[in-house]
């Protein structure tokens, strides 16, 4: 599990750095999600899906947050590009630094 949130962290991150440089091509870089079909699944205990529901839970607070920020920020212009032209692609990167993230976090913890 940790594998595919630092994963899911890492993917989050090159895909903002690349929609901030290049805007709506750099979306692209958001099929590098894809790869996590290569990260080897096993089955998960009742407590290891507990955790997995409370990370759930994390992301959808910090996604809020994150698209409460951006929606404040929507008319400045970042590298030539309006923030409101590409929102969504701004939302589906901190949701996926948010997962990945607070997924390490509780992940951590518990041990």
């Amino acid at each position: 599990m940790k594998k595919r949130f630092a994963y899911e962290l890492i993917i989050g991150v090159i895909a903002l750095i690349a929609i901030i440089l290049f805007g709506v091509k750099g979306s692209a870089a958001l099929a590098l999600i894809a790869g996590s079909l290569l990260i080897p699944r096993h089955k998960i205990d009742e407590r290891e899906s507990q955790l997995f529901n409370k990370v759930g839970n994390y992301t959808a607070g910090a996604s809020v947050v994150a698209c409460v920020i951006i929606f404040h920020f929507s008319d400045v212009i970042l590298n030539g590009q309006l923030i409101s032209k590409n929102w969504l692609y701004f939302v589906m990167a901190s949701l996926l630094i948010a997962h990945g993230a607070s997924g390490l976090v509780i992940f951590r913890r518990s041990e």
